[in-house]
């Protein structure tokens, strides 16, 4: 970068020198046209109001300035022109001279010293002519081709922009070789997944992305591309279904940077951020190669959960969604705050064999915004692949929600507004109050110029949780020369300020924040300062740590109650494992839920009672949940492990996942064994037992001994709603007096019974261990006959009443 800087340092001032011819220019070529027409003179555009910073986006200006100037002499004899005409040429059969002037001459005063000349009937700009024809009417199947109507291609061509000299690269399952509607557009590639063998696409990807950059234009056959006549250089890294290894899709970047390349297409991807192919991306940049990429195609299917996929979610990488037929966000497009711009999702191209048909996706986009670059990159040379992206971006046209959105980013992709319109060095301006800041996407990258002491470049960023925001400053200065000091502040939705000085030419600074809304301003520290600044400006984010940390090993382990529970965690670092510890003082049964809420995590369980192998679950992919089977838990200490199954050392991923535990208690029976009469626990009226049933077959067995004639009230309660418990009453010979059945979730019974041993058995229709019944015996002595008067200082009367007839009961 330091490079680059200091290339567009030291053209600073001759590139300043030519804005202002063409904007000259500019204005005399209305003024000419206004006289020819009779009009009111049109004055040219003021000079004096442009910031100095505006230099850097001068090259976009240069198509409008007229080469030379038709002079008319009115007698028909050539006079001695001013100093600092250049004849060009000479048609002396309307006495006209083609002239311009010196490249150091004032173009105005020049013109106006002309035009003062009595000698001279007219001076008229000698304007461009065309021909009227479609440049691409001569291929039969361009009707079909209803994507290049909304994003202005059309018109792009009309200009006389059809064909770029850059080398475009497309790595992919390589192109159609033969295909006669791309032979002629391609340059030589290299296949690696057959080294040694030609980029043949066997998959037919790469051939519809190909067609719709650059199928070969106005040849009579077929479709057009968004560049008519380009050199395409076919990387084949992808196999024949379409997959490959990360290597590959490395090797085949570098490829076309080593080749020459200016423009790599990347119609693939994948939801795991890579250190390795971040150092790709960011070489590519260095060398002045733009990457542009899909973000994905996943956007309802994995509704809440879908992210950009990378390489396109890198900062430097233009990321290009999709749009509907009628400009709207594809739902199916992948949203995220790396997106940039989106481009029409259904598109009909070259198809493998010779062929051509409709398709769709993110895929077929990427290279309708690579091939605007391309004819951007053609009309300007000079701009860098930042200078670009911005391009691309401030001359989109705003569709779905107002401003930048994560469906579509800046808008719809408009070919015609990128070369047509003028670029800004700064395209967030106005954005000098916190109040007017400007959206600042995270993990993207910014230009922009602090134009004096007392600009200020405010911008507001939307943190998805509290963490660490990251904010790379790149000060573009000359070479040789220090970088003013530049502030970098943090005001938080509170108001509270943090800042930071920044005195090199690149360097990050990095603040705390809470979910939500902050604000990031820049200003030169030296308020007083004249001199601009041009800027690049990368922001990043990382999660805080979740409030389990630290718990990255078994030792280290966060305790949990063992009880059924939710908790929520993330994975805030570079191979993030985190450990959780809960200790079971009774059985039961355990089942584990890992669920995420990014297509980023891929979720993994681990568990194993201390001293024991340890059980990994993963089964399942990339954001989706994972469970273990029922697990049967005894007493003891057991361990859990989560990570994200991504990677061995899986990179740090803004989002949370959610461990649910789902423990129901195993009871032990306190009465057992009682399974059989002969091992009948023993009660006594009075008391409460309880008890549980293991198993469909098991029997809880109870004796009691009644010392007198008694009314005997048995009941069972807490049943499970479910179940349906039975009740047997024998003697001691085992014979049955009684039984009832539960209602309602319990179960009574009654009885007279004389002196004697009895037995009480107590069975279900289905097992429940989860759940304590409660037996419940009351006894009631009678004497007399009577239930209520045991121990009443009357009972001997009223037992003599009864004896003699007068009472009964």
């Amino acid at each position: 970068m330091p490079q680059d800087a200091a290339l567009i340092a030291s053209k600073l001032h001759s590139r300043n020198r030519r804005i202002a011819r063409r904007r000259l220019w500019r204005g005399l070529l209305l003024c000419a046209i206004a006289a020819a027409l009779l009009l009111t003179a049109l004055q040219p555009q003021s000079l004096s109001s442009e910031p100095r910073s505006m230099r850097l986006a001068g090259v976009i200006a240069a198509a409008d300035e007229p080469g030379s100037w038709l002079l008319k002499w009115r007698d028909g004899t050539p006079q001695p022109l001013p100093s600092g005409t250049v004849l060009v040429g000479r048609q002396q059969e309307l006495s006209i001279d083609i002239v311009q002037p010196l490249r150091q001459t004032d173009p105005g005063r020049w013109l106006a010293e002309l035009r003062a000349m009595p000698e001279i009937e007219y001076v008229h700009p000698n304007g461009k002519v065309r021909t009227l024809a479609d440049p691409a009417m001569s291929d039969p199947e361009l009707a079909k081709q209803l994507h290049l109507d909304p994003i202005g291609v059309k018109k792009v061509w009309e200009s006389g922009y059809t064909r770029s000299d850059l080398t475009i690269a497309i790595v992919d399952t390589g192109v159609d070789l033969q295909h006669p509607d791309l032979i002629g557009n391609l340059v030589e590639g290299v296949n690696l997944i057959k080294p040694g063998s030609p980029p043949q696409d066997d998959n037919g990807h790469g051939t519809g992305v190909a067609g719709v950059l650059a199928a070969v234009g106005n040849n009579g056959q077929g479709v057009s591309g968004i560049v008519q006549h380009a050199r395409i250089m076919p990387i084949k890294a992808l196999d024949y279904e379409g997959y490959s290894e990360e290597d590959r899709l490395g090797e085949g970047i570098l490829y076309a940077v080593r080749n020459g390349a200016k423009i790599v297409v990347l119609s693939v991807g994948l939801y795991r951020y890579s250190p390795y192919m971040r150092d790709i991306v960011a070489l590519a940049e260095s060398k002045g190669v733009l990457l542009v990429a899909a973000t994905g195609n996943d956007g309802l299917l994995l509704g809440d959960k879908a992210a950009v996929k990378y390489p396109a979610a890198y900062p430097t990488v233009l990321a290009v969604g999709g749009a509907t037929a009628d400009n709207q966000p594809e739902p199916r497009s992948n949203p995220g705050p790396e997106v940039d711009v989106a481009a029409p999702w259904r598109v009909y191209t070259t198809k493998l064999g010779g062929g051509y048909k409709y398709d769709e996706g993110t895929s077929l986009a990427a290279p309708q915004a690579a091939g605007v670059a391309a004819l951007l990159w053609a009309k300007y040379p000079e701009l860098k692949p930042y200078q670009v992206r911005e391009r691309l971006r401030e001359s989109a046209q705003d569709i779905g929600a107002a401003g930048w959105d994560p469906a579509t980013g800046y808008g719809l992709l408009r070919a015609d507004q990128a070369l047509t319109g003028r670029g800004r060095s700064d395209g967030a301006e106005p954005n000098n109050t916190m109040a007017a800041a400007y959206p600042y996407p995270l993990h993207s990258q910014r230009s922009g110029s602090l134009d004096g002491g007392a600009d200020r470049d405010w911008y507001v960023l939307d943190a998805p949780y509290d963490g660490k925001l990251s904010f790379l400053f790149q000060g573009l200065i000359e070479p040789g020369e220090p970088m003013p000091p530049v502030v970098i502040s943090h005001v938080a939705a509170d108001g509270k300020r943090t800042e930071e000085r920044i005195k090199i030419g690149t360097k990050s600074a990095e603040f705390s924040v809470q979910k939500g809304k902050n604000y990031i301003e820049l200003k030169l520290e030296d308020g007083a300062s004249k001199s601009a600044l041009p800027y690049l400006a990368t922001s990043d984010f990382r999660m805080a740590p979740d409030p389990y940390e630290v718990n990255d090993k078994s030792y280290q382990a966060s305790t949990l109650k063992p009880q059924s529970q939710a908790i929520t965690g993330n994975f805030h670092q570079t191979g993030d494992h985190d450990w959780f510890v809960v200790t079971f003082t009774q059985g039961g049964k355990l089942r584990l839920k890992l669920s995420t809420d990014t297509v980023r995590i891929d979720p993994r369980i681990a568990i194993q009672r201390a001293g024991d192998p340890l059980l990994t679950i993963d089964e399942r992919g990339d954001g989706q949940d994972e469970e273990s089977p029922s697990l049967t838990i005894t007493p003891g200490k057991y361990y859990i492990r989560v990570d994200n199954a991504a990677a061995a050392e899986a990179s740090p991923v803004v989002g949370t996942y959610t461990l649910d535990f789902d423990y129901l208690t195993a009871y032990d029976d306190p009465n057992e064994p009682n399974n059989r009469a002969y091992e009948a626990t023993t009660v006594r009226p009075g008391s409460e037992y309880i008890g549980v049933i293991h198993k469909s077959s098991d029997e809880d067995w109870f004796q009691l001994r009644l010392q007198a004639e008694s009314v005997l009230d048995l009941r069972v309660e807490d049943i499970p709603p479910s179940r349906s418990v039975r009740l047997d009453l024998y003697d001691r010979s085992q014979r049955s007096i009684a039984s009832a059945k539960s209602s309602a979730e319990r179960l009574t019974m009654e009885q007279r019974l004389q002196a004697g041993l009895y037995y009480v058995k107590i069975s279900a229709d289905a097992a429940f261990t989860h759940h304590y019944y409660r037996l419940i015996i009351q006894q009631d002595e009678l004497v007399g006959g009577f239930r209520d008067i045991s121990g009443h200082w009357a009972a001997d009367a009223i037992v003599a009443l009864r004896k003699e007839g007068i009472v009964s009961g």
